[in-house]
């Protein structure tokens, strides 16, 4: 039950972005169904990216790839404290081991964000501009 909550909420403000970012572009004034998809559009494919890119950002994260620069920079700012030999972890091996004991989650952000994609897609296709849409691609 825990699990579905990650999603839900996550899901809520992708919805909750894509609203805020509908109103900003005028969607109650658009005149033209044409206009109304085009920004609905755009207004979900914005937070879906946005999350999926967050989601490949922990998944890096949780791989090791910030791990030398995390370490890096804690032992330069040790250096500027009163007892610069007081650290938690002496050597970057016991950093790396501490680390990697601990995985972030992100899935959650992943699929949510693939979810929101889809809706921009499905937009896209049911949009009256679909044959401009393909032409550029």
């Amino acid at each position: 039950m825990k699990q579905i909550y990650k999603y839900l909420i996550t899901f809520s403000i992708g919805l909750v972005a894509a609203f805020i970012f509908a109103v900003c572009n005028h969607i109650f004034l658009a005149k033209e169904f044409v206009d109304v998809v085009e920004i609905l559009i755009d207004a979900f494919f914005i937070p879906g990216i946005l999350l999926f890119c967050f989601g490949m950002l922990v998944l890096a994260t949780n791989g090791g790839t910030f791990d030398m620069l995390t370490y890096g920079m804690m032992r330069f700012v040790s250096l500027f404290k009163k007892d610069h030999n007081d650290i938690k972890y002496k050597t970057y091996h016991e950093y790396t081991l501490a680390k990697h004991e601990e995985n972030r989650p992100f899935g959650y952000l992943v699929i949510v964000g693939l979810i929101l994609i889809a809706i921009s897609v499905i937009f896209i296709l049911i949009s009256p501009n679909f044959k401009d849409y393909w032409d550029a691609v």
